[in-house]
């Protein structure tokens, strides 16, 4: 009798050639299955062995074995039915399916071919589709009659999808189920719609079912499965890891094992590999969905789109199904390990189910849920507006959402607060789209520009050119003046900002409308002109109207130490933000000119941090190239270059925004002066912004390449650059030579050029100015006015810059100012004191790192001097040249603050270049109080020798006096 159904192997592979169908690969020839099927099933195999036993010893009895999908509940019933046919059992086997759901006994069918020929009566139904109750009553006869000659064993898979008329054969059988060989095993999902709720009840009904809970693996048996496989990668931290995707679901589980399988050990060896898009996972997932109910897929889209804000209510309004409904397809999911609660496991998951939903559904959900939680107040603006986003990108209509705008727009404020520049942007870009009105419009492109120029100042430039054209057209009220020229004076864009605000008033006065004016008071605010200081006018071109002050420009008249110390106090007080950010600026501006340009430097670093905290690379350039200008100022060239070269990196496209113009004329600047010419040639050739020269920047662009041009000996054309730069800055309101001394570098240009005359005249208006009485400022004109003065006069004048320069910080002037200085005493037969002074400015120009400067000084040197100080030989005529690593000028300790007076008046002299007994005569001191205030000087700056004190020691009018 045996042999007639003892050989299974082509039925048993039936159900996992349907699976296969379905969309699930095999995957139990890479991974055998009962090392995973059987990992963690101890007491459900001791039930299902002991019901088999029964079985054979003549009891009957039902085993339903439940679990959600991918639990195993498909390989348990097969390994039952291995059992059973290993006992000598007849084994009949029947698959649920919904292709076959409609076909009446085809389930019945199935186990009935597995019986011997004869054994079991022809099943046939009624002519309405019901089976006849003596059909039943016959097979359930022939049933027991085989059990009387051996033990029968019936195995269902998926029941749920049993047709009507089976289901009535088998309720017929478990309610006539007494004392024969039989055990009935059963397999169904848990909180499945699909279940018939009369066999469901049956089976409670009776004492002799029992019932099989599948769970999903815990970490231990995770880690129990993985050890049993051949891993060719580490395993530490792999089961919990493998856990933590699968949910310990076993279908999960076997498909990441063999995509691991799969990989390059090379990655296993740094952890494992995240699921592949696409791969054995993904499928896994897909299937886990498709086996969970008839809502499951499309409630798992719903799922990912909802995240957060899922409701079982608002679910089932997505996918139109009840709440209930929702929360048990919900259950079974979580029940399989794919959800935890109702949010994906695993990213990866998530993804599978977003990427096989089609896009025009996709548009469809993201459209419901914003319309569902449209109207939740102020939490929801945000979400909503993600949503917006989504159906928009995913190609849905938005027509319909005339309430989208509005919401978007708040969104973006919403999404500011919380550091999401980038959603806020794409908030706003997606309301411009929607609106209808010109105003709107107007409004949230000037929005837009203030949010991204957080991130990229060329395209904030963009934004605003559609709101400037409707203002110029007079398509615009006047109320949108202000918004619009308060941006363009913070992008540094003024001929723009004037030009706006000639139109926009001579539009309204001929109406008798009064123009408008900010609310607030605030400095720099106004959009009227202020005249700039009393300097003498370069004549504006026709037609020119002069525009408003860039408030982050405007600098104290006169400096001050509390003007210094309330803008060094308002930096440390102050957090960052878009309101902030403009008097930040200005603060910083403030240090940059005060006496101490090292407080702006030390503050900017700050500001860096604070700036990349707030995810604004935009505002990283802003900061680093404000670092880049006080580095500059203190006269360290190559910090100030590599300042400069960070700014522009964080700029996503240099050539496309005037404020690019800004770091770039410090790289320039710094890039001369270290005699880096064929560089700044390479750079002076790159495209700039067509709005470069009508901004701010554009002026330091204009004297950077002046500086080149002079430094090349084209005077001409560097005189040309300076007086345009001048031109603008006059008729701009920004005549300060603190920030833009135009008038030395033409005075210099045109002592060049032989014209003394008019040098002369640049250099009395400059001195005349106000900002004359800032150190840095008279300084520079003193030095070139003691060039063209007569020589008796020159060696106070020179010395009376050097002090002012001294105190100002800018060690590069000042060590122009000394070699000026060497060579008119040299002129005047002094060549003791002469030698001196050289050696103070080569020592400042190699410390700056101005390399040209020093290939100036050197000829001026004594011949023991010269020798002493010889270049290397390829310093001045090449580019690269290797320097130690060199602290920022900007971090090292202020040796003046460390030292007394008689130390510092000793350590000046001394880094000088002057000897011992040289510093003894001139302070008249004996030797050995120079020795000792040396050491006590070596011990306080942490130095060893001579050649290791600072350059920049304070030069003081004592020892100016005495060099």
């Amino acid at each position: 009798m045996r042999s007639t159904y003892a050989t299974r192997s082509p039925r048993r592979g039936q159900r996992r050639q349907r699976r296969k169908q379905a969309g699930l690969q095999d995957l139990s020839s890479e991974v055998p299955g009962d090392k995973v099927v059987l990992v963690e099933r101890d007491p459900e195999s001791r039930t299902l062995r002991l019901a088999l036993a029964n079985c054979v010893a003549g009891t009957a009895g039902i085993v339903l074995i439940e679990g959600a999908a991918g639990c195993g509940k498909s390989e348990l019933i097969d390994t039952v039915a291995e059992w059973a046919d290993d006992a000598g059992a007849l084994v009949l086997r029947g698959f649920g399916s919904s292709e076959e759901r409609e076909l009446p006994l085809g389930l019945v069918r199935q186990l009935a071919g597995d019986a011997p020929d004869g054994a079991l009566p022809e099943v046939t139904v009624a002519p309405e589709g019901r089976p006849r109750v003596g059909a039943m009553r016959e097979f359930q006869t022939a049933l027991h009659q085989l059990s009387a000659t051996t033990p029968v064993v019936i195995a269902v898979d998926d029941l749920h999808h049993a047709d009507v008329a089976s289901l009535c054969y088998l309720q017929h059988i478990v309610r006539h189920l007494r004392s024969a060989r039989l055990l009935l095993v059963l397999a169904a999902p848990l909180r499945d719609d699909r279940q018939d709720a009369a066999f469901e009840t049956e089976l409670l009904r009776r004492s002799n079912v029992q019932r099989v809970l599948l769970r999903r693996l815990s970490p231990a048996g995770t880690a129990d499965v993985l050890a049993d496989t051949s891993w060719p990668g580490r395993r530490e931290g792999l089961a919990n890891e493998l856990h933590t995707i699968s949910g310990g679901n076993p279908l999960l589980l076997r498909a990441l094992l063999e995509e691991h399988r799969s990989a390059d050990p090379a990655d296993l060896d740094e952890g494992t590999v995240p699921p592949a898009p696409g791969g054995l996972f993904s499928q896994a997932v897909l299937t886990c969905l498709r086996l969970s109910g008839p809502h499951a897929s499309s409630l798992g889209a719903a799922l990912a789109v909802l995240g957060d804000a899922y409701t079982p209510e608002r679910a089932g309004r997505l996918i139109d199904a009840p709440a209930f409904t929702v929360a048990r397809a919900v259950a079974s999911l979580a029940a399989s390990g794919i959800l935890r609660g109702h949010r994906f496991r695993h990213p990866a998951a998530e993804a599978t189910v977003l990427d096989h939903t089609p896009p025009h559904v996709l548009a469809a959900l993201h459209l419901r849920s914003a319309e569902l939680l449209h109207g939740g107040g102020g939490r929801t603006i945000p979400t909503v507006a993600r949503h917006l986003i989504a159906a928009a990108r995913h190609g849905g209509s938005l027509d319909g959402a005339d309430w989208a705008v509005d919401v978007l727009r708040a969104a973006a404020e919403h999404l500011l607060m919380d550091e999401e520049a980038a959603h806020a942007t794409a908030a706003l870009e997606l309301a411009h789209e929607l609106s209808r009105e010109e105003r709107q419009r107007a409004e949230i492109k000037t929005r837009l520009a203030a949010i991204t120029w957080r991130v990229d100042p060329g395209t904030a430039e963009r934004h605003l050119s559609a709101p400037l054209e409707a203002l110029r057209s007079g398509l615009l009220p006047a109320e949108c003046l202000t918004p619009v020229t308060t941006l363009l004076v913070g992008q540094g864009r003024i001929a723009e900002a004037a030009e706006l605000r000639s139109r926009v008033v001579h539009a309204t006065a001929g109406y008798g409308a009064e123009a408008p004016r900010p609310a607030n008071g605030a400095p720099g605010t106004d959009v009227l002109d202020r005249s700039p200081s009393g300097a003498p006018a370069i004549p504006s071109q026709r037609g020119e109207e002069r525009p408003p002050r860039a408030h982050t420009w405007d600098l104290p008249e006169t400096e001050s130490r509390v003007e210094t110390a309330v803008a060094d106090r308002f930096l440390e007080t102050t957090v960052l933000s878009e309101a902030t950010l403009d008097p930040i600026v200005q603060a910083v501006r403030v240090l940059t000119h005060s006496r101490q340009p090292k407080l702006a430097a030390h503050r900017c670093r700050q500001l860096i941090e604070a700036a990349e905290r707030h995810g604004a690379p935009a505002w990283q350039a802003l900061f680093t190239a404000l670092r880049a200008d006080v580095l500059l100022r203190l006269g360290d060239l190559q910090a100030a270059e590599g300042h400069a070269l960070s700014a522009l990196a964080h700029l996503p496209e240099r050539g496309n925004s005037a404020f690019a113009g800004g770091p770039t004329a410090t790289l320039i600047r710094a890039r001369t002066l270290m005699g880096k010419h064929a560089s700044v040639a390479r750079q002076l050739q790159q495209p700039v912004a067509d709005t470069l020269l009508r901004s701010v920047h554009g002026l330091f662009y204009l004297r950077a390449r002046g500086l080149y041009h002079a430094a090349n000996h084209q005077h001409h054309a560097a005189l040309g650059d300076f007086l345009e730069a001048g031109r603008l800055a006059q008729h701009w309101g920004m005549d300060r030579p603190t920030l833009l001394p135009w008038r030395s570098d033409a005075a210099e240009a045109l002592i060049r050029l032989g014209d003394t005359r008019q040098a002369e005249q640049l250099i009395r208006q400059q001195l005349a100015m106000p900002d004359a009485r800032r150190p840095w400022v008279r300084g520079i004109s003193l030095r070139l006015r003691a060039l063209i003065s007569d020589p008796r006069q020159q060696p106070a004048l020179l010395g009376e810059a050097a002090d002012e320069l001294g105190r100002s910080g800018d060690l590069l002037e000042l060590a122009r100012t000394m070699a000026d200085l060497g060579r008119v005493l040299r002129v005047l037969g002094e060549n003791v004191r002469a030698s001196a002074v050289t050696r103070r400015a080569l020592n400042l120009a190699r410390d700056c790192g101005a390399e040209p400067l020093c290939a100036e000084i050197i000829p001026e040197l004594g011949p023991e001097d010269r020798t002493a100080h010889r270049p290397h030989p390829l310093s001045l005529h090449t580019e690269r040249v290797d320097r130690p690593e060199r602290v920022d000028r900007s971090e090292r300790p202020d040796a003046d603050t460390k030292l007394s007076d008689s130390e510092r008046r000793v350590a000046t002299l001394a880094a000088s270049g002057y000897t011992n007994r040289e510093i003894s005569l001139r302070l008249h001191i004996t030797v050995s109080t120079v020795e000792q205030h040396l050491t006590r000087v070596y011990r306080k700056l942490n130095i060893t020798r001579r050649q290791d004190l600072p350059v920049d020691l304070q030069l003081t009018a004592s020892a100016m006096d005495v060099a």
